[in-house]
């Protein structure tokens, strides 16, 4: 028994051709797809980069702001050093104004944490791990800055004017010993933020916010001039 397949209406060769055209238009469809696809993705990590990059511009904008007051920070710890040491010998110290502790900007990290996966993913891997690299330094910097906060807040706290008692002289040199180990450890921050910060070309914003930028001018006329 033979079986014959029924020829085409106008012949094989213009069947091959039509079945031809019809797989370059799949073809060319496809394609033009996927360069939509990638166009997508190419803006869409484009967008991300920016959030990053600004995010992280706030970021080095506060942190440059605590290394330029370092220098008033280490004098501050001198000062107190040397109001408990008089008072120590029987002298009674009085400040020429209130003593308030400086305000630090709070870093932020809601752009890394909401930006999607597919956006990381499709970044170079070298590119990506710089990164995370920075936002890891970043976060582990703001739990130095909050226990900088803290301590300086402690000094605040005391009562300088009436003398202190034995608890307070104590609680304030372990305040100054916690305050100086957390400016030892700026340095190290500054050399990292640099060395991950460079290839990506962050760079820290111009400046804060407004009324931020108001207050943290004010904030070191203060916390940088003389209390005794």
């Amino acid at each position: 028994m033979h079986f014959h397949l029924p020829k085409p209406l106008h012949g094989w060769r213009e069947f091959i051709g039509e079945v031809g055209i019809i797989v370059l238009g799949v073809l060319i469809a496809l394609g033009a797809e996927q360069v939509i696809d990638n166009l997508h993705w190419r803006n869409e990590v484009k967008q991300t980069r920016q959030a990053l990059d600004a995010e992280l511009g706030h970021n080095f904008a506060a942190f440059d702001y605590r290394i330029a007051i370092r220098p008033c920070a280490q004098e501050r710890l001198n000062e107190f050093q040397e109001i408990i040491d008089r008072e120590r010998r029987g002298e009674r110290v009085r400040l020429k104004r209130d003593f308030f502790s400086p305000i630090t900007e709070a870093l932020r990290f809601a752009v890394w944490d909401a930006a999607s996966g597919d956006a990381k993913s499709r970044m170079p891997l070298k590119v990506k791990l710089q990164y995370a690299m920075l936002y890891d330094i970043f976060q582990s910097y703001e739990k130095f800055r909050e226990v900088d906060g803290r301590y300086w807040g402690q000094l605040e706290d005391l009562d300088f004017d009436h003398g202190l008692t034995p608890e307070e002289t104590r609680n304030a040199m372990i305040a100054m010993k916690r305050l100086r180990r957390v400016d030892a450890l700026l340095p190290g921050y500054s050399s990292l933020l640099k060395l991950y910060s460079g290839p990506l070309h962050v760079r820290p914003v111009d400046d804060l916010d407004e009324s931020s930028s108001k207050m943290m001018a004010k904030d070191r006329a203060s916390f940088c001039s003389r209390l005794i």
